[in-house]
Protein backbone atom coordinates (compact mmCIF):
# COMPACT_ATOMS: atom_id res chain seq x y z
CA UNK A 1 0.00 0.00 0.00
CA UNK A 2 1.16 3.47 -0.79
CA UNK A 3 2.34 5.47 2.24
CA UNK A 4 0.50 8.73 2.52
CA UNK A 5 2.79 11.70 3.21
CA UNK A 6 2.16 13.80 6.26
CA UNK A 7 0.19 16.93 5.41
CA UNK A 8 3.21 19.06 6.15
CA UNK A 9 5.35 17.01 3.78
CA UNK A 10 3.27 16.61 0.62
CA UNK A 11 4.99 14.49 -1.98
CA UNK A 12 4.64 15.33 -5.62
CA UNK A 13 1.36 13.51 -5.82
CA UNK A 14 -1.76 14.15 -7.89
CA UNK A 15 -5.11 14.22 -6.20
CA UNK A 16 -8.53 14.26 -7.84
CA UNK A 17 -10.42 17.21 -6.43
CA UNK A 18 -13.71 18.82 -7.19
CA UNK A 19 -13.68 22.22 -8.82
CA UNK A 20 -10.79 22.66 -11.18
CA UNK A 21 -10.52 20.15 -14.04
CA UNK A 22 -9.28 16.76 -12.82
CA UNK A 23 -5.56 16.29 -12.97
CA UNK A 24 -4.75 13.60 -15.50
CA UNK A 25 -1.23 12.67 -14.40
CA UNK A 26 -1.31 9.52 -12.32
CA UNK A 27 1.53 8.80 -9.97
CA UNK A 28 2.83 5.29 -9.50
CA UNK A 29 2.54 3.72 -6.09
CA UNK A 30 5.35 4.36 -3.67
CA UNK A 31 6.91 2.07 -1.09
CA UNK A 32 8.77 2.32 2.22
CA UNK A 33 11.73 0.77 0.41
CA UNK A 34 14.10 3.08 -1.38
CA UNK A 35 14.94 2.31 -5.04
CA UNK A 36 18.58 2.17 -6.10
CA UNK A 37 20.19 3.69 -9.18
CA UNK A 38 23.43 2.01 -10.19
CA UNK A 39 23.95 4.25 -13.22
CA UNK A 40 23.61 7.59 -11.47
CA UNK A 41 24.65 6.81 -7.95
CA UNK A 42 26.56 4.05 -6.31
CA UNK A 43 23.35 2.19 -5.56
CA UNK A 44 21.02 3.90 -6.68
CA UNK A 45 4.92 21.44 10.30
CA UNK A 46 3.88 23.07 12.13
CA UNK A 47 4.49 26.51 10.68
CA UNK A 48 4.91 29.61 12.82
CA UNK A 49 2.00 32.03 13.07
CA UNK A 50 1.61 34.06 9.87
CA UNK A 51 3.45 37.34 9.88
CA UNK A 52 3.79 40.03 7.27
CA UNK A 53 7.15 39.67 5.58
CA UNK A 54 9.35 42.69 6.18
CA UNK A 55 12.85 43.48 5.02
CA UNK A 56 15.29 42.25 7.67
CA UNK A 57 17.43 44.47 9.78
CA UNK A 58 20.81 44.98 8.16
CA UNK A 59 22.51 43.74 11.31
CA UNK A 60 21.10 40.26 10.68
CA UNK A 61 22.65 39.99 7.20
CA UNK A 62 25.88 38.43 6.14
CA UNK A 63 28.27 40.26 3.90
CA UNK A 64 27.21 40.68 0.30
CA UNK A 65 29.35 38.70 -2.10
CA UNK A 66 30.40 35.88 0.22
CA UNK A 67 30.43 32.57 -1.70
CA UNK A 68 29.26 34.20 -4.92
CA UNK A 69 28.96 31.99 -7.99
CA UNK A 70 29.64 33.12 -11.54
CA UNK A 71 26.44 34.20 -13.25
CA UNK A 72 24.96 31.90 -15.91
CA UNK A 73 23.98 33.80 -19.05
CA UNK A 74 22.90 32.91 -22.59
CA UNK A 75 24.72 33.84 -25.75
CA UNK A 76 23.77 32.56 -29.21
CA UNK A 77 21.86 29.53 -27.94
CA UNK A 78 24.42 28.60 -25.31
CA UNK A 79 24.50 28.81 -21.55
CA UNK A 80 27.71 30.61 -20.56
CA UNK A 81 29.48 30.65 -17.21
CA UNK A 82 32.87 32.16 -16.52
CA UNK A 83 33.45 32.69 -20.22
CA UNK A 84 32.85 29.01 -21.05
CA UNK A 85 29.96 27.03 -22.45
CA UNK A 86 27.92 25.54 -19.62
CA UNK A 87 26.21 22.14 -19.79
CA UNK A 88 24.91 20.59 -16.60
CA UNK A 89 23.44 17.63 -14.77
CA UNK A 90 21.35 18.41 -11.71
CA UNK A 91 18.32 17.40 -9.72
CA UNK A 92 14.92 18.37 -8.37
CA UNK A 93 14.04 18.48 -4.69
CA UNK A 94 10.75 19.90 -3.47
CA UNK A 95 11.30 19.55 0.31
CA UNK A 96 14.01 22.21 0.68
CA UNK A 97 11.71 24.97 1.93
CA UNK A 98 9.98 22.61 4.37
CA UNK A 99 13.23 21.36 5.86
CA UNK A 100 14.97 24.73 6.02
CA UNK A 101 12.26 26.29 8.14
CA UNK A 102 12.59 23.60 10.83
CA UNK A 103 15.84 24.11 12.79
CA UNK A 104 15.99 20.43 13.76
CA UNK A 105 15.87 19.36 10.08
CA UNK A 106 17.77 22.19 8.40
CA UNK A 107 20.86 19.99 8.21
CA UNK A 108 19.02 17.87 5.60
CA UNK A 109 19.24 20.83 3.20
CA UNK A 110 23.01 21.01 3.61
CA UNK A 111 23.46 17.23 3.42
CA UNK A 112 21.43 16.99 0.20
CA UNK A 113 23.40 19.79 -1.43
CA UNK A 114 26.72 18.40 -0.21
CA UNK A 115 25.95 14.95 -1.60
CA UNK A 116 24.85 16.47 -4.91
CA UNK A 117 27.97 18.60 -5.20
CA UNK A 118 30.23 15.65 -4.45
CA UNK A 119 28.55 13.73 -7.26
CA UNK A 120 29.27 16.57 -9.69
CA UNK A 121 25.80 18.09 -9.93
CA UNK A 122 25.70 21.84 -10.38
CA UNK A 123 22.01 22.85 -10.63
CA UNK A 124 18.98 22.23 -8.41
CA UNK A 125 15.35 22.96 -9.19
CA UNK A 126 13.05 23.62 -6.24
CA UNK A 127 9.99 25.59 -5.15
CA UNK A 128 9.79 29.28 -4.29
CA UNK A 129 6.11 28.87 -3.48
CA UNK A 130 3.89 27.57 -0.72
CA UNK A 131 0.49 29.20 -0.97
CA UNK A 132 -1.19 27.66 2.05
CA UNK A 133 -2.21 29.09 5.44
CA UNK A 134 0.87 27.41 6.93
CA UNK A 135 3.18 28.25 4.04
CA UNK A 136 5.10 31.13 2.48
CA UNK A 137 2.21 33.22 1.15
CA UNK A 138 -0.52 32.74 3.72
CA UNK A 139 -2.91 35.29 2.21
CA UNK A 140 -2.69 37.41 -0.96
CA UNK A 141 0.38 39.60 -0.50
CA UNK A 142 0.99 38.36 3.07
CA UNK A 143 4.19 36.34 3.45
CA UNK A 144 5.43 34.45 6.50
CA UNK A 145 8.84 35.88 7.40
CA UNK A 146 10.17 32.68 8.99
CA UNK A 147 9.36 30.72 5.84
CA UNK A 148 10.96 33.44 3.71
CA UNK A 149 14.10 33.13 5.83
CA UNK A 150 14.02 29.39 5.12
CA UNK A 151 14.14 30.16 1.39
CA UNK A 152 17.01 32.55 2.13
CA UNK A 153 18.82 29.66 3.77
CA UNK A 154 18.28 27.32 0.82
CA UNK A 155 19.76 29.86 -1.59
CA UNK A 156 22.69 30.66 0.68
CA UNK A 157 23.48 27.00 1.25
CA UNK A 158 23.23 26.33 -2.49
CA UNK A 159 25.79 29.05 -3.14
CA UNK A 160 28.11 27.65 -0.46
CA UNK A 161 27.96 24.25 -2.15
CA UNK A 162 28.50 25.64 -5.65
CA UNK A 163 25.04 24.75 -6.93
CA UNK A 164 22.86 27.05 -9.01
CA UNK A 165 19.08 27.07 -8.50
CA UNK A 166 16.03 27.22 -10.75
CA UNK A 167 13.03 28.46 -8.75
CA UNK A 168 9.39 27.80 -9.67
CA UNK A 169 6.98 30.57 -8.72
CA UNK A 170 3.59 28.79 -8.52
CA UNK A 171 2.23 25.26 -8.85
CA UNK A 172 -0.39 24.15 -11.37
CA UNK A 173 -1.12 21.15 -9.17
CA UNK A 174 -2.95 21.68 -5.85
CA UNK A 175 0.02 20.59 -3.74
CA UNK A 176 1.34 23.52 -1.70
CA UNK A 177 -1.85 25.45 -2.48
CA UNK A 178 -1.09 26.03 -6.13
CA UNK A 179 -3.22 27.96 -8.61
CA UNK A 180 -6.30 26.84 -6.70
CA UNK A 181 -5.33 29.17 -3.86
CA UNK A 182 -5.12 32.12 -6.25
CA UNK A 183 -8.50 31.28 -7.79
CA UNK A 184 -10.09 31.19 -4.34
CA UNK A 185 -8.38 34.45 -3.37
CA UNK A 186 -9.25 36.41 -6.49
CA UNK A 187 -12.87 35.20 -6.55
CA UNK A 188 -13.36 35.58 -2.77
CA UNK A 189 -14.41 31.93 -2.57
CA UNK A 190 -13.73 29.20 -0.06
CA UNK A 191 -13.90 26.50 -2.73
CA UNK A 192 -12.96 26.04 -6.38
CA UNK A 193 -16.07 23.99 -7.14
CA UNK A 194 -17.59 24.94 -10.50
CA UNK A 195 -14.58 27.05 -11.37
CA UNK A 196 -11.81 26.58 -13.91
CA UNK A 197 -8.05 27.01 -13.71
CA UNK A 198 -8.51 29.41 -16.65
CA UNK A 199 -9.51 32.01 -14.08
CA UNK A 200 -5.95 32.00 -12.77
CA UNK A 201 -4.71 32.96 -16.23
CA UNK A 202 -7.54 35.33 -17.25
CA UNK A 203 -9.01 36.93 -14.12
CA UNK A 204 -7.36 40.40 -13.78
CA UNK A 205 -7.29 40.11 -9.98
CA UNK A 206 -5.55 36.72 -10.16
CA UNK A 207 -3.00 37.99 -12.63
CA UNK A 208 -2.22 40.99 -10.44
CA UNK A 209 -1.88 38.79 -7.36
CA UNK A 210 0.61 36.63 -9.23
CA UNK A 211 2.58 39.69 -10.36
CA UNK A 212 2.69 40.93 -6.77
CA UNK A 213 4.08 37.56 -5.70
CA UNK A 214 6.71 37.59 -8.45
CA UNK A 215 7.86 41.07 -7.48
CA UNK A 216 7.90 40.27 -3.76
CA UNK A 217 9.97 37.12 -4.21
CA UNK A 218 12.36 38.51 -6.81
CA UNK A 219 13.11 41.66 -4.83
CA UNK A 220 13.59 39.84 -1.52
CA UNK A 221 16.90 40.55 0.24
CA UNK A 222 18.53 37.42 1.61
CA UNK A 223 18.95 37.57 5.38
CA UNK A 224 22.01 35.30 5.30
CA UNK A 225 24.18 36.98 2.70
CA UNK A 226 22.50 40.31 1.96
CA UNK A 227 21.99 39.62 -1.76
CA UNK A 228 18.75 40.63 -3.41
CA UNK A 229 17.27 37.64 -5.19
CA UNK A 230 17.07 39.30 -8.61
CA UNK A 231 20.78 40.14 -8.38
CA UNK A 232 21.92 36.79 -6.96
CA UNK A 233 23.91 34.72 -9.52
CA UNK A 234 23.07 31.60 -7.51
CA UNK A 235 19.65 31.76 -9.18
CA UNK A 236 20.13 30.42 -12.70
CA UNK A 237 16.54 31.14 -13.66
CA UNK A 238 12.85 31.19 -12.83
CA UNK A 239 10.01 28.90 -13.87
CA UNK A 240 6.88 31.01 -14.28
CA UNK A 241 4.95 27.98 -13.00
CA UNK A 242 5.43 24.30 -12.35
CA UNK A 243 3.79 22.37 -15.21
CA UNK A 244 1.11 24.90 -16.18
CA UNK A 245 -1.81 23.53 -18.17
CA UNK A 246 -5.20 24.84 -19.24
CA UNK A 247 -7.41 21.82 -19.91
CA UNK A 248 -10.10 22.28 -22.54
CA UNK A 249 -8.21 24.82 -24.68
CA UNK A 250 -6.67 23.05 -27.70
CA UNK A 251 -5.80 26.46 -29.19
CA UNK A 252 -3.38 27.13 -26.27
CA UNK A 253 -4.29 30.82 -26.63
CA UNK A 254 -5.08 31.44 -22.96
CA UNK A 255 -1.83 30.04 -21.61
CA UNK A 256 0.20 31.62 -24.43
CA UNK A 257 -1.15 35.08 -23.55
CA UNK A 258 -0.39 34.49 -19.86
CA UNK A 259 3.18 33.35 -20.53
CA UNK A 260 3.79 36.31 -22.83
CA UNK A 261 2.55 38.78 -20.22
CA UNK A 262 4.25 37.19 -17.21
CA UNK A 263 7.59 36.50 -18.88
CA UNK A 264 7.73 40.18 -19.90
CA UNK A 265 6.86 41.26 -16.36
CA UNK A 266 9.44 38.90 -14.83
CA UNK A 267 12.10 40.32 -17.14
CA UNK A 268 11.26 43.84 -16.03
CA UNK A 269 11.70 42.84 -12.37
CA UNK A 270 14.72 40.60 -12.92
CA UNK A 271 16.45 41.67 -16.15
CA UNK A 272 19.75 39.85 -15.47
CA UNK A 273 18.26 36.44 -14.71
CA UNK A 274 16.84 33.83 -17.05
CA UNK A 275 13.12 33.16 -17.45
CA UNK A 276 11.39 30.03 -18.70
CA UNK A 277 7.95 28.45 -18.75
CA UNK A 278 8.06 25.35 -16.55
CA UNK A 279 5.82 23.40 -18.98
CA UNK A 280 5.96 19.65 -19.52
CA UNK A 281 6.70 20.02 -23.22
CA UNK A 282 3.62 18.61 -24.95
CA UNK A 283 3.33 19.65 -28.58
CA UNK A 284 0.34 21.65 -29.80
CA UNK A 285 -1.22 22.92 -33.00
CA UNK A 286 1.83 25.02 -33.87
CA UNK A 287 3.48 21.71 -34.84
CA UNK A 288 0.57 19.42 -35.81
CA UNK A 289 2.81 16.58 -37.01
CA UNK A 290 4.62 16.48 -33.66
CA UNK A 291 1.33 16.83 -31.79
CA UNK A 292 0.13 13.70 -33.57
CA UNK A 293 3.33 11.65 -33.59
CA UNK A 294 5.57 12.84 -30.73
CA UNK A 295 3.15 13.32 -27.83
CA UNK A 296 2.74 10.30 -25.52
CA UNK A 297 0.58 7.43 -26.78
CA UNK A 298 -1.09 6.52 -30.06
CA UNK A 299 -4.73 7.19 -29.22
CA UNK A 300 -4.13 9.97 -26.72
CA UNK A 301 -2.49 12.67 -28.84
CA UNK A 302 -5.70 14.72 -28.93
CA UNK A 303 -6.02 14.64 -25.13
CA UNK A 304 -2.54 16.16 -24.78
CA UNK A 305 -3.47 18.94 -27.21
CA UNK A 306 -6.57 19.60 -25.12
CA UNK A 307 -4.35 20.31 -22.11
CA UNK A 308 -3.82 23.79 -23.57
CA UNK A 309 -0.03 23.67 -23.93
CA UNK A 310 2.23 24.11 -26.96
CA UNK A 311 5.98 23.62 -26.55
CA UNK A 312 7.13 25.47 -29.67
CA UNK A 313 4.67 28.34 -29.40
CA UNK A 314 5.42 29.08 -25.76
CA UNK A 315 9.19 28.93 -26.09
CA UNK A 316 9.27 31.12 -29.18
CA UNK A 317 8.08 34.06 -27.07
CA UNK A 318 10.70 36.83 -26.86
CA UNK A 319 11.12 36.96 -23.07
CA UNK A 320 11.43 33.18 -22.61
CA UNK A 321 15.18 32.55 -22.50
CA UNK A 322 15.46 28.76 -22.69
CA UNK A 323 13.22 25.79 -23.45
CA UNK A 324 12.16 23.15 -20.95
CA UNK A 325 10.33 19.84 -20.94
CA UNK A 326 9.57 17.06 -18.48
CA UNK A 327 9.45 13.31 -19.09
CA UNK A 328 7.92 10.35 -17.24
CA UNK A 329 7.67 7.36 -19.60
CA UNK A 330 6.49 5.00 -16.86
CA UNK A 331 3.50 7.25 -16.26
CA UNK A 332 2.82 8.55 -19.74
CA UNK A 333 3.18 5.54 -22.01
CA UNK A 334 2.79 2.48 -19.78
CA UNK A 335 -0.57 1.53 -21.33
CA UNK A 336 0.26 2.13 -24.99
CA UNK A 337 3.58 0.35 -24.45
CA UNK A 338 1.78 -2.52 -22.71
CA UNK A 339 4.35 -2.24 -19.94
CA UNK A 340 7.31 -2.83 -22.26
CA UNK A 341 10.49 -1.31 -20.87
CA UNK A 342 12.04 -1.23 -24.32
CA UNK A 343 9.11 0.72 -25.74
CA UNK A 344 9.31 3.24 -22.90
CA UNK A 345 13.02 3.73 -23.44
CA UNK A 346 12.47 4.35 -27.14
CA UNK A 347 9.84 6.94 -26.23
CA UNK A 348 12.35 8.58 -23.88
CA UNK A 349 14.97 8.73 -26.64
CA UNK A 350 12.57 10.23 -29.16
CA UNK A 351 11.04 12.69 -26.67
CA UNK A 352 14.43 14.14 -25.71
CA UNK A 353 15.76 14.14 -29.27
CA UNK A 354 12.65 15.86 -30.66
CA UNK A 355 12.76 18.62 -28.06
CA UNK A 356 16.45 19.19 -28.72
CA UNK A 357 15.72 19.46 -32.45
CA UNK A 358 12.95 22.01 -31.88
CA UNK A 359 15.14 23.98 -29.46
CA UNK A 360 17.90 24.14 -32.08
CA UNK A 361 15.35 25.56 -34.52
CA UNK A 362 14.33 28.14 -31.90
CA UNK A 363 18.00 28.95 -31.18
CA UNK A 364 17.56 28.51 -27.42
CA UNK A 365 19.22 26.18 -24.87
CA UNK A 366 17.21 23.15 -23.77
CA UNK A 367 16.78 21.79 -20.24
CA UNK A 368 14.99 18.54 -19.46
CA UNK A 369 14.11 19.99 -16.10
CA UNK A 370 12.23 16.95 -14.79
CA UNK A 371 12.57 13.30 -15.71
CA UNK A 372 12.43 10.08 -13.81
CA UNK A 373 11.63 6.41 -13.73
CA UNK A 374 9.74 4.70 -10.96
CA UNK A 375 10.27 1.29 -9.42
CA UNK A 376 7.79 -1.48 -8.83
CA UNK A 377 8.79 -1.46 -5.20
CA UNK A 378 6.04 -3.90 -4.22
CA UNK A 379 8.43 -6.60 -5.45
CA UNK A 380 11.52 -5.26 -3.69
CA UNK A 381 14.21 -7.83 -3.15
CA UNK A 382 13.17 -9.91 -6.18
CA UNK A 383 14.41 -10.13 -9.74
CA UNK A 384 11.40 -8.06 -10.78
CA UNK A 385 12.68 -5.21 -8.64
CA UNK A 386 16.13 -5.68 -10.14
CA UNK A 387 14.62 -5.40 -13.63
CA UNK A 388 12.88 -2.18 -12.59
CA UNK A 389 16.20 -0.78 -11.47
CA UNK A 390 17.86 -1.82 -14.72
CA UNK A 391 15.05 -0.06 -16.59
CA UNK A 392 15.63 3.07 -14.53
CA UNK A 393 19.32 2.96 -15.40
CA UNK A 394 18.47 2.59 -19.07
CA UNK A 395 16.12 5.59 -19.01
CA UNK A 396 18.78 7.75 -17.38
CA UNK A 397 21.43 6.48 -19.78
CA UNK A 398 19.14 7.30 -22.70
CA UNK A 399 18.72 10.86 -21.47
CA UNK A 400 22.42 11.39 -20.85
CA UNK A 401 23.39 9.92 -24.21
CA UNK A 402 21.00 12.21 -26.08
CA UNK A 403 22.27 15.19 -24.10
CA UNK A 404 25.90 14.28 -24.66
CA UNK A 405 25.39 14.02 -28.41
CA UNK A 406 23.61 17.39 -28.47
CA UNK A 407 26.46 18.98 -26.50
CA UNK A 408 29.06 17.52 -28.86
CA UNK A 409 27.35 19.20 -31.83
CA UNK A 410 27.62 22.55 -30.02
CA UNK A 411 24.44 23.90 -31.63
CA UNK A 412 22.81 24.71 -28.29
CA UNK A 413 23.58 24.11 -24.62
CA UNK A 414 21.69 21.42 -22.74
CA UNK A 415 21.01 20.45 -19.15
CA UNK A 416 19.08 17.74 -17.34
CA UNK A 417 17.54 17.64 -13.87
CA UNK A 418 16.22 14.29 -12.68
CA UNK A 419 13.35 13.81 -10.23
CA UNK A 420 14.40 13.57 -7.46
CA UNK A 421 17.54 13.52 -5.30
CA UNK A 422 16.81 13.01 -1.61
CA UNK A 423 18.38 12.67 1.79
CA UNK A 424 18.43 9.18 3.27
CA UNK A 425 16.34 10.65 6.06
CA UNK A 426 13.44 11.29 3.67
CA UNK A 427 11.15 8.45 2.54
CA UNK A 428 10.52 7.67 -1.10
CA UNK A 429 6.93 8.86 -1.27
CA UNK A 430 6.44 8.72 -5.04
CA UNK A 431 8.77 5.93 -6.14
CA UNK A 432 11.13 8.27 -8.02
CA UNK A 433 13.66 9.15 -5.32
CA UNK A 434 17.38 8.69 -5.90
CA UNK A 435 19.76 8.52 -2.95
CA UNK A 436 23.48 8.94 -2.53
CA UNK A 437 25.19 6.07 -0.74
CA UNK A 438 25.98 6.65 2.93
CA UNK A 439 29.50 7.92 3.53
CA UNK A 440 30.40 4.88 5.62
CA UNK A 441 28.33 2.12 4.05
CA UNK A 442 28.14 -1.37 5.42
CA UNK A 443 28.05 -4.61 3.46
CA UNK A 444 24.81 -6.26 2.47
CA UNK A 445 25.44 -8.95 5.12
CA UNK A 446 25.11 -6.22 7.77
CA UNK A 447 22.11 -4.16 6.64
CA UNK A 448 22.18 -0.49 7.50
CA UNK A 449 18.94 1.12 8.59
CA UNK A 450 18.28 4.81 8.79
CA UNK A 451 15.53 6.97 10.16
CA UNK A 452 12.60 7.01 7.75
CA UNK A 453 12.00 10.72 8.27
CA UNK A 454 8.48 12.09 8.16
CA UNK A 455 6.97 8.67 7.56
CA UNK A 456 8.54 7.23 10.70
CA UNK A 457 9.82 4.15 8.85
CA UNK A 458 13.20 2.48 8.51
CA UNK A 459 14.60 0.85 5.43
CA UNK A 460 17.24 -1.76 4.77
CA UNK A 461 20.09 -0.32 2.73
CA UNK A 462 21.09 -3.84 1.70
CA UNK A 463 17.77 -4.17 -0.15
CA UNK A 464 17.84 -0.60 -1.38
CA UNK A 465 21.24 -1.15 -2.98
CA UNK A 466 20.04 -4.11 -5.01
CA UNK A 467 22.27 -4.38 -8.04
CA UNK A 468 21.45 -5.70 -11.50
CA UNK A 469 25.11 -5.67 -12.50
CA UNK A 470 25.89 -8.94 -10.71
CA UNK A 471 23.00 -11.13 -11.77
CA UNK A 472 20.47 -9.75 -9.35
CA UNK A 473 22.46 -10.44 -6.22
CA UNK A 474 22.74 -7.75 -3.53
CA UNK A 475 26.12 -6.05 -3.67
CA UNK A 476 28.17 -3.67 -1.59
CA UNK A 477 27.98 0.00 -2.43
CA UNK A 478 30.58 1.45 -4.71
CA UNK A 479 32.88 3.88 -2.89
CA UNK A 480 32.69 7.61 -3.35
CA UNK A 481 35.46 8.97 -5.51
CA UNK A 482 38.09 11.04 -3.82
CA UNK A 483 38.10 14.59 -5.11
CA UNK A 484 35.56 14.02 -7.86
CA UNK A 485 32.11 12.79 -8.80
CA UNK A 486 31.20 9.15 -8.34
CA UNK A 487 28.78 7.22 -10.49
CA UNK A 488 27.48 10.16 -12.52
CA UNK A 489 27.57 10.06 -16.30
CA UNK A 490 29.03 13.56 -16.67
CA UNK A 491 30.42 13.43 -20.19
CA UNK A 492 28.24 16.20 -21.58
CA UNK A 493 28.32 18.31 -18.41
CA UNK A 494 32.08 18.81 -18.45
CA UNK A 495 33.46 21.77 -20.34
CA UNK A 496 36.98 23.07 -20.83
CA UNK A 497 36.54 26.21 -22.89
CA UNK A 498 35.60 26.82 -26.48
CA UNK A 499 38.57 24.92 -27.89
CA UNK A 500 37.64 21.63 -26.26
CA UNK A 501 34.40 19.86 -27.08
CA UNK A 502 32.90 16.81 -25.50
CA UNK A 503 33.68 13.65 -27.43
CA UNK A 504 30.60 12.08 -28.96
CA UNK A 505 29.67 8.66 -27.67
CA UNK A 506 27.11 6.46 -29.32
CA UNK A 507 24.98 4.35 -27.08
CA UNK A 508 21.25 4.18 -27.74
CA UNK A 509 18.59 1.66 -26.81
CA UNK A 510 17.68 1.16 -30.47
CA UNK A 511 20.71 -1.10 -30.96
CA UNK A 512 19.16 -3.81 -28.81
CA UNK A 513 17.24 -6.78 -30.16
CA UNK A 514 13.53 -6.08 -30.64
CA UNK A 515 11.75 -7.48 -27.58
CA UNK A 516 9.43 -10.43 -28.02
CA UNK A 517 6.35 -8.50 -26.88
CA UNK A 518 6.97 -6.02 -29.70
CA UNK A 519 7.69 -8.55 -32.46
CA UNK A 520 4.59 -10.53 -31.51
CA UNK A 521 2.36 -7.47 -31.60
CA UNK A 522 1.53 -7.34 -27.90
CA UNK A 523 2.56 -3.69 -27.61
CA UNK A 524 -0.28 -1.33 -28.46
CA UNK A 525 1.96 1.47 -29.74
CA UNK A 526 5.58 1.04 -30.71
CA UNK A 527 7.55 4.23 -31.29
CA UNK A 528 10.27 3.94 -33.90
Amino acid sequence: NRPTPHDDHPARRVSQRQGLPPLNRKMASASPLVPALALLLAAAFVAPPPALAVQPDARSMGSVGATTLDRVTIDDGSFRKGGKEFHFIGFNQYYMLDKARRPSERHIVDETLKDAAELGMTVMRTWAFDDRPTGLQVLPGVFDEDTFRALDYVLDSSARHGIHVILALVNYWPDYGGMESYVKWCTHSTTVANRSVSEFYENPACRQMYKNTVQTVMTRRNTYNGRVYNEDPTILGWDLANEPRNPGDPSSNVLARWIREMSHFAKLVSPRQLITTGVEGFFGLTTPNLALNANPGRDEWDSWICEGTDFVRFHSLPHVDFTVAHMYPDLWVDRPCNGSYYCKELFASRWVDTHIEQSVMLGKPFVLEEFGSTANTSSAGTRSYARDMKHREDVFETVFTEMEEAASRSEISVGSLFWSFSSLKYPDYDGFSVYAPPRESKTSEEPQTVDGGAGGREFDWGIASWSTAVGGEPSALLPRAEGGPSGLHLGYARHAGDAKRVQKRKKAPAVREIPQEVSQGRVDHFIL
